[in-house]
This record gives C-alpha cells, structure tokens and sequence, in this order.
C-alpha cells in the first residue's frame, strides 16, 4: 500500500490552510508532563495485544512546573494484526478517560474531568528507506464524551494522520542501538458533540525524541512534544510544550515460559 504521496499531499494542505488562522487568534501557553506505561505481549505469530496507563500533569497560572495539576489520566487498550512486515492494522475494544481543562484562568481548578469512552481503527504502512525508515499511520476514533456533566455522553468522530521519520543509530560502545524518532500528528474531528465548534480542526502535534532498549523486553522512550490546539471558539488556540516519556514493558508474559 503505497499511502506516501497522497499523505504528503493531505498533511501540507491542512497545515496551510490553517497557517493564515493561526496568526490571527489568541493563544494560551501550557507545561505539561506525560507519563506512558505500555504492558505488552503476542498472542500468536500475527497478532499482539497492549494495554496503555496513561496519566498527564500540567502547570496552573503562575507556576511553570508540568506538575502542579491533572490534565489527562486514560486506560487504553489494543489488539494490533501484523498483516506483513510493514502493515499493521490495530483495534481498540475498550478505553476510558479522564481529561481536565488546560488551566488558563484560576477558576479552571474548580472543572471537573470530562469523561469518555473511545473506539479505535488505526492503520501504520512502513517503508524502509537506506537511510531511515517513513511510517504513514491513519486512524479513525469514535468518542463518546460526558462534556456537560450530566451523564449523557455525545459522540464524534476524530481523524488522525501522522507521518513518522525512524532512523536506528548504534556505536561501537552501545549494546543495542539507539532509534531517534521524528513525527507529525493532524486531527481533524467532526460529529454532534463538536458541531457548534467553528471548525473541523482539533489539533496538531509535532515530536521529536528517541528510544532506547534499556534491557532485555523493557525500551524507553523521552522526547518533546509540541502541540496547537483549536478550542471550540476557533478564534482560542492552545500552545502545550510537553515532556512525554514511556516505558515499554514488551512480552510480559511469554518471556518467562520456555519455547519446547
């Protein structure tokens, strides 16, 4: 499947058209940190599942530190289908989340989390270059959100689109190699709890960090990631500066059982 030119093309389009919006609105600074435990492991040749921890902290007015507050707090399951080397089709069954207001003003410590449930159909194409390794990943998200706090949970649907660059390097004193990581993410959400939004774009967020297999079975990742995102007005937007890290725990289970 060869997504590379028509995902070029869909990611340039939107930024442009978005660029002009951009530099006309006002904006809203954030700290956030972003933790990310990832357990593991396959249940046959073709197929893997995962479950994500998920917790965010952000800064409050006053005080830069990523740390003085929620802002996001998930459990978020996978079933992922290797479908040849280079692609795989992922599925969500279950996630639940919580996810706080970005703090512009003091009375925002008083919101209580929005609460959602979340399906997804996420699809990532691989093509290995000499040099490094390009991934188109297109996924498709039904959310279902409590956004009044009244127990009534509306839907819409998200898009997402990331381009992602990988390139492994390993030296001569490194016992594995170390791959550095640089990606692009579009969101673009639409459906009857975003309606009266004044536009279809949600998000964009743009990273860059590495990865590193610390031991056997267990990879760390720590990058930055910066993030423009739309508030329903369409004239607010906020800017996040987020320290994300992840720890990987991979064949959880099946590491310890000898193969016969």
């Amino acid at each position: 499947m060869k997504f590379s030119r028509l995902s070029f093309y869909l990611l340039l389009s939107i930024l442009l058209l978005h660029t002009n919006a951009f530099a006309q609105n006002r904006y809203y600074h954030h700290n956030v940190f972003w933790g990310r435990l990832v357990l593991s492991d396959t249940i046959n040749s073709k197929l893997k599942w995962e479950v994500w921890l998920q917790q965010r902290t952000q800064n409050v007015q006053g005080d830069p530190s990523p740390f003085k507050a929620p802002q996001f707090a998930t459990v978020w399951t996978w079933l992922t289908y290797t479908v040849n080397k280079d692609l795989k089709v992922a599925v969500t069954p279950f996630s639940y989340f919580n996810t706080w207001t970005l703090y512009t003003k003091p009375s925002d410590l008083e919101a209580d989390a929005v609460k959602e449930y979340r399906w997804v159909v996420r699809v990532e194409d691989q093509h290995r270059f000499k040099y490094f390794n390009f991934i188109n990943r297109f996924a498709i998200e039904y959310r279902l959100r409590d956004m009044a706090y009244n127990h009534v949970y509306l839907p819409n649907y998200r898009f997402r689109y990331m381009a992602r660059f990988e390139k492994s390097v390993q030296a001569s004193w490194m016992p594995r190699p170390v791959t550095f990581i640089a990606n692009d993410e579009v969101m673009l959400q639409f459906g009857k709890a975003v309606e009266n939004n004044a536009g279809f774009f949600d998000q964009n967020r743009m990273y860059a960090g590495f990865q590193y297999e610390v031991l056997k079975n267990v990879k760390f990742n720590l990058g930055y990631l910066y993030t423009i995102q739309q508030r329903p007005s369409g004239k607010e937007f906020d800017q996040i500066n987020t320290l994300w890290a992840i720890v990987t725990f991979d064949n959880l289970l099946s590491q310890f059982f000898k193969k016969k």
